[in-house]
């Protein structure tokens, strides 16, 4: 009731609602939908390019209602080889008609195998959310002499 009285008195003194605007979706019955579907692949590049390979992956509502997205963020298992940007206009709502892209970058340092995990955090109408991960892939090639894809 407050929140209500809070907004209503902005609107009525002209100052609008100033970022004053609710995302909670109560139980909706869309979904999230993550292009690529399954894990997100950078293949086999390698280290001696010195420059991050990009990948985009889109964010999309599957179903009819509009979907809040809290946070996006990265759980990276192999020491910072994956990045996402850091200033996305987050919490942000999406309705099925729009689509949310992110650029994902990988910039390997040494050869090897290395995992990570697109953490997305949406408004399912709960007290904490429902959180989405999807993982993440890419590989080093062994010689470092190579320029570009192995």
């Amino acid at each position: 009731m407050h929140k209500l009285l809070l907004i209503l008195s902005l609107s009525f003194s002209g100052c609008g609602t100033y970022g004053l605007q609710v995302f909670d979706t109560g139980g909706v019955s869309s979904t999230l939908g993550i292009d690529p579907m399954g894990e997100i692949q950078f293949g086999e590049h390698s280290p001696a390019l010195e420059k991050p390979v990009r990948k985009e992956v889109v964010l999309w509502v599957d179903g009819n209602d509009p979907l809040a997205i809290v946070d996006v963020y990265l759980e990276d298992s192999s020491s910072g080889v994956f990045d996402l940007s850091d200033d996305l206009p987050l919490p942000i709502r999406l309705h099925p008609d729009g689509a949310f892209p992110l650029q994902l970058k990988f910039l390997p340092s040494a050869a090897g195998s290395y995992r990570g995990e697109l953490v997305v955090l949406i408004d399912d109408g709960t007290d904490d959310g429902a959180y989405i991960h999807r993982s993440i892939q890419g590989s080093a090639c062994d010689d470092p002499s190579q320029s570009g894809d192995c």
